[in-house]
């Protein structure tokens, strides 16, 4: 089976790459980089997804399934550039691919868009499946953006999956390699309160769920990417400190909204996401609790 993914030098893409390289998938990638992976089932093209003229349908050919894995990073400052640079880097490469799909004779089976936990915005102690309504703020305007292209994947007669992900753990990148980065100078922060509900999934149990998406043709729509044990954030820092020895620093809201503005609610929402869908399906999670996914990535 063939699967092309946008984006696929990423933090995920990498991984999902090699996941599915290890499986016997060929893979083809489009990003501005060229991937760092090699294989002989691996085809790597450096292009800029804001611009579909420059897609070539030869990238294309005998492609089952597309997964657009693309997206600036939302760990910066938002100011009115660069909210609108993370909006195109979700919804308009989207809408390219779905438009520029739309003109192939032979169009692949599925294709999957990543989304984000931000989908729900603040919803404090709200148990959050994939039915509840979409949240406020900008996060969740960027999200339905994102997952409205993906769907329209549907009118070519394809299925349309929308992967809702919530903080990816790995050591080697994402919010927890910045975490880690404060760690190795003794101390790491507590943002609010702390008793937010942070969602979390472990990278080996994520590429598992898009390699669901591919082969699942009875998974279609949003499908919450977390695992079912989501954790007070301060009991996300109680477990991440048996394992890296570190002070606490609290880091009162007012001050957090004053230097981050906006961005701040990356930190600051409340968001019990669970798998219902995964659940309902019998997805088994290989790291279903926070104590397994932090024992397998700093025990390994």
């Amino acid at each position: 089976m063939k699967v092309l993914i946008g984006g696929g030098t990423g933090f995920i893409g990498q991984n999902l790459s090699r996941f599915l390289l290890d499986k016997g998938y060929q893979v083809v990638i489009l990003a501005r980089n060229k991937s760092p992976l090699t294989s002989p089932d691996l085809q790597s093209f450096e292009v800029d997804l804001l611009q579909p003229e420059l897609f070539k349908k030869e990238w294309f050919e005998g492609v089952e399934a597309v997964v657009n894995l693309s997206g600036k990073n939302i760990f910066t400052l938002w100011t009115k550039k660069t909210k609108e640079e993370i909006r195109q880097s979700r919804a308009d490469v989207n809408k390219n691919l779905v438009e520029f799909i739309a003109a192939l004779k032979q169009k692949p089976n599925v294709f999957i868009s990543a989304s984000a936990a931000g989908y729900y915005g603040d919803r404090g102690e709200t148990d959050l499946s994939e039915d509840k309504q979409r949240g406020q703020g900008f996060l969740a305007d960027v999200c339905a953006a994102w997952e409205a292209e993906a769907r329209k994947a549907e009118t070519l007669g394809m299925r349309s999956v929308q992967i809702r992900t919530a903080p990816v753990l790995l050591e080697s990148g994402g919010l927890l390699r910045q975490m880690l980065k404060s760690m190795r100078f003794g101390f790491t922060f507590m943002f609010g309160p702390g008793s937010q509900w942070f969602p979390w999934i472990h990278m080996q149990d994520l590429v598992r769920i898009y390699h669901s998406a591919i082969i699942d043709e009875s998974l279609s729509g949003p499908v919450n990417a977390c695992s079912p044990g989501p954790v007070r954030f301060h009991d996300f820092l109680y477990e991440l400190r048996k394992y890296k020895r570190t002070v606490v620093i609290p880091f009162p809201i007012f001050l957090l909204k004053l230097f981050l503005q906006e961005t701040s609610d990356v930190v600051l929402y409340s968001q019990k996401m669970l798998p219902e869908k995964l659940l309902k399906k019998n997805f088994k999670f290989s790291f279903p609790t926070i104590e397994e996914a932090f024992r397998d990535i700093f025990s390994g």
